[in-house]
């Protein structure tokens, strides 16, 4: 396998929303590019990119994998990613590495959620971007009327160069603004040019002048010359449009059928003429102390050697595998470089390439590549290795919050620590994927994306570890206070033979404002209870407070004060004080209104506008108050407060509200009164739990 310069290497990522065609689109630029023989079948479960069986299982993207095309000598690095939000970490990470991005737009259903996600990245990312209209041979396609919208949504320098000619089943033919002719393919993707047909002349004149005016417009001494001679000869148009993509001021739009191999041929040609090498565009930065500010470095064959690991995954029978940008320098097979994060030390021992799961192994590896290495031992997603002589790390890619919680169980005893290894591993793998072992509410909670996700993220742990793992819904973290003062007195008085044990306490709990905690406080005057037991009565007054009287949740914002006691000159000790600050702390608090405090989430869900009131209506149905809805094109924005206990799995509902063109995004908000009628429920099942727990 040979190595490319800097110059010959483009990086791209296919984006957009699920069933857009990423990936047939991947599986046609291999075709055409000679790496395989037959375009696969996401329904047959042959194709390069999606090839783990829960992909093959559920028709879907889970991963984003990389492949490679060579075309003229250059080589096109392309980052096929998931289409569905539950994964939007991979995409994320193919935006970090890949300079150029490819969003697919479906010719029958136009702008959806994934195209709006895409969009996002791009400019989030600094990417260039080309838009690519898809399925264009299906029935019903809408061409006119999607780039419209594309322009009017996002921006109106999203231009077609491609006009479809015969949009259908039996489309092959485009009017090509560029080459200024006809292009007509055949069943094997290559295409003949021929003169424009006499119908089209008008509508291909019209467009063309406004090619040239977008281009000119976007430099200043084009812009001149077109004024002045009325037209820009091909050459200034190429160079103009290649200046204009890499400054983002030009998005071009072309016309596909990757199953019909139409227009591949001629967007691999785009994808090497017009958009920028690695070493053109960077948004990479790196802090080289701990406070220092983020400084901008240059992607460059030259220097030290440094890269970005984007992936890590687990593969069976190969082990870890380590995805990632050679940026500074080049990589040589028995290079070892230094992990600045975890302060060790990686060899390469080996370097690939990669089509899906198959390997190439290459010497070399320049900066702008992306490659992959077998079996390194303590390096992770987002982290950095570089000479040793350097100590700096890339500023690395910040993952959005997760947005589903779910309580998991070992189906067989003694697997819990197989499960906790699994857990760190697939955390360790998927930044988006977490989980935390709740002592107070003695529940192992993993938290990601969407459903399927924690799903596929829970049958790899069973897989890897042979266990059963059992999904449960997760505890709600609830609060206790009080609305009164109160005051209480407890005695504990033991005797069984030999040292008795006696301490008597008086205390008075007063309910503080949202947000103070406990406090505890002492307004002993007199004897009767020596101070050195003030220490005992308040580790009681913490015990009780760790498992509430009300329901066994955390106590928050209220004050306890001991003001007076009792003690023995004998049987008074440590433990009896402890006893007694606890029971007198319960016994007041009971008698001082207490109340159930619930978390309640901050909840913004985008959905299309068709779908808006049955969404809202479902937030109500869930105790939620919408705070307000913002408009975003064709797409609302809903802001809400919802309890978190109505909100378990809400992204697989939301996902059937609206046909899966809906995400939603949370983060605590506050805490807020439990309604009497809900507490009682909670109340009473707490007791029924103690009850049967004796």
């Amino acid at each position: 396998m040979k190595t490319y310069d800097t110059k010959h290497i483009r990086n791209f990522s296919l984006m957009g929303h699920s069933a857009s065609g990423k990936t047939i689109l991947s599986e046609a630029l291999l075709f055409l590019a000679g790496e395989i023989n037959r375009i696969g079948s996401i329904q047959e479960g042959n194709t390069v990119s999606d090839y783990s069986s829960d992909e093959i299982e559920r028709q879907i993207s889970i991963k984003t994998s990389l492949i490679h095309v060579d075309k003229e000598g250059v080589k096109c690095n392309i980052l096929d990613t998931p289409g569905y939000m539950d994964f939007i970490g991979e995409v994320m990470s193919a935006a970090k590495v890949a300079e150029n991005t490819i969003i697919l737009v479906n010719s029958t259903s136009g702008i959806e959620v994934g195209t709006e996600f895409a969009w996002n990245y791009v400019n989030d990312f600094k990417t260039t971007a080309m838009f690519v209209m898809s399925m264009l041979d299906k029935e019903h396609t809408q061409f006119d009327a999607i780039v419209k919208s594309i322009q009017e949504r996002f921006s109106n320098r999203i231009f077609p160069l491609q006009i479809p000619v015969n949009a259908g089943p039996a489309f092959d033919r485009v009017i090509d603004l560029l080459k200024r002719k006809m292009l007509v393919f055949d069943d094997k993707g290559t295409y003949t040019e021929e003169e424009i047909p006499a119908e089209y002349m008008d509508d291909f004149e019209a467009r063309y002048e406004e090619l040239i005016e977008l281009v000119a417009e976007s430099d200043d001494v084009l812009l001149e010359k077109y004024f002045e001679a009325g037209e820009l000869t091909e050459n200034e148009l190429k160079d103009g449009l290649r200046k204009a993509i890499l400054e983002r001021n030009f998005f071009p739009l072309v016309s596909i059928s990757s199953e019909k191999k139409v227009g591949i041929s001629r967007l691999m040609e785009m994808m090497v003429d017009y958009f920028p090498d690695p070493s053109q565009k960077s948004e990479w930065k790196v802090k080289k102390a701990e406070k220092a500010d983020p400084e901008p470095i240059a992607i460059d064959e030259k220097g030290i050697t440094s890269l970005f690991v984007y992936k890590t995954t687990h593969e069976q029978h190969v082990g870890d595998m380590t995805y990632f940008k050679v940026v500074t320098g080049a990589l040589k097979i028995g290079d070892e470089l230094k992990n600045p994060t975890t302060n060790t030390s990686e060899r390469f021992n080996n370097l690939f390439v990669v089509n899906g799961k198959n390997r190439k192994e290459v010497s070399e590896l320049k900066a702008g590549d992306l490659g992959v290495a077998v079996k390194l031992k303590n390096t992770l997603t987002n982290h950095t290795l570089i000479d040793s002589k350097e100590p700096w790390e890339f500023v690395g890619i910040k993952y959005p919050e997760p947005v589903i919680r779910v309580a998991i169980e070992a189906a067989s005893k003694g697997d819990e620590e197989k499960i906790s290894a699994g857990l760190a591993q697939i955390q360790a793998e998927d930044p988006t994927f977490h989980y935390v072992v709740d002592s107070e509410l003695k529940q192992t909670i993993i938290s990601g994306m969407g459903e399927i996700h924690l799903d596929i993220s829970i049958k790899k742990i069973e897989q890897r570890f042979n266990v059963e793992i059992i999904q449960a819904e997760p505890k709600i973290p609830y609060r206790e206070t009080i609305r009164k003062t109160a005051t209480a007195r407890y005695r504990h008085k033991k005797q069984s033979g030999g040292a008795g044990q006696f301490g008597e306490v008086e205390l008075r709990v007063e309910p503080l404002p949202r947000g103070s905690g406990v406090e505890f406080v002492s307004e002993l005057v007199g004897m009767n209870v020596d101070r050195s037991f003030v220490p005992s009565i308040e580790k009681g007054v913490r015990q009780a407070c760790d498992a509430g009287p009300l329901s066994g949740n955390k106590v928050i914002d209220v004050k306890a004060a001991v003001f007076d006691g009792k003690q023995h000159p004998v049987d008074s000790k440590d433990i009896a004080f402890q006893i007694a600050g606890r029971g007198a702390f319960r016994d007041a608090f009971m008698k001082a209104d207490p109340i159930l405090l619930e978390p309640i989430y901050e909840i913004e869900v985008t959905v299309p506008e068709d779908y808006m009131g049955d969404v809202m209506g479902d937030i109500s149905a869930r105790r939620g108050k919408v705070l307000g809805i913002d408009s975003d094109g064709n797409f609302q924005i809903i802001k809400a407060e919802v309890p978190l206990a109505n909100l378990y799995k809400y992204s697989n509902t939301l996902r059937s509200l609206c046909q899966g063109r809906g995400y939603h995004r949370r983060k605590f908000s506050h805490y807020e009164y439990v309604p009497r009628e809900i507490q009682d429920k909670i109340v009473e099942a707490y007791q029924k739990e103690r009850e049967e727990g004796h």
